[in-house]
């Protein structure tokens, strides 16, 4: 693989594509959202019913439609008291933002009469060939509990709600360095990372 194959990050999510990218930051490829590319994709539906199945689900999809290389993560937030909810619909909870929905993961909790539980980060990173092959899958993930309310101004999605113990402080309170080393992405990411970079002769060259 030369060091202008591109490899496309099936995302169109600011945040996450900051992380991936400094995650990513030595892999000789140049990474891409689906914001870069000229022509938009449809987005596959995410039938899957466990992260993994959605994060292969995506890279194929995204894989073929684009003709590159694809890196498709999929993740959850799991709320032991919720039953492991929202989980892999983590990203269909009801609200127009992340603050109404860490409201709404809040709102479940208080019904049940405290907000105290174990939760959990998953990630799964699924790497896809420009034909839709899976070379790779990668998963990654991070315990804590809940924090009393939300904390923090950094990261995006559920980080203000959970506190990581180790470090005394929620995913919304670390610096993008201190959660990069102990997140569930960080971790799905340096696996996959790994193997890349042992495989680099494993991925289509771009047309």
């Amino acid at each position: 693989m030369s060091t202008t194959t591109r490899l496309l990050v099936a995302t169109s999510n600011p945040g996450k594509m900051r992380e991936l990218a400094a995650l990513f930051a030595d892999v000789p490829c140049t990474l891409v959202s689906l914001a870069d590319l000229s022509t938009a994709i449809e987005p596959p539906d995410e039938t899957g019913e466990t992260c993994a199945d959605n994060a292969r689900l995506k890279a194929t999809a995204y894989a073929m439609a684009s003709g590159l290389p694809c890196l498709a993560e999929d993740s959850g937030f799991e709320v032991e008291a919720l039953g492991g909810a929202p989980g892999v619909r983590s990203a269909r909870v009801p609200g127009a933002d992340d603050a109404e929905r860490n409201a709404w993961v809040y709102a479940q909790l208080d019904a049940r009469g405290s907000r105290e539980s174990a939760a959990r980060f998953v990630s799964v990173l699924a790497l896809a060939n420009a034909d839709g092959t899976i070379l790779h899958v990668a998963e990654g993930e991070a315990a804590g509990v809940i924090a009393a309310e939300p904390r923090g101004d950094h990261g995006f999605g559920y980080d203000p709600l959970l506190f990581y113990p180790p470090l005394g402080r929620t995913f919304a309170e670390l610096t993008q360095v201190e959660k990069a080393e102990v997140s569930h992405r960080g971790r799905a990411s340096r696996l996959m990372h790994d193997w890349i970079r042992t495989h680099l002769d494993a991925l289509s060259p771009e047309p």
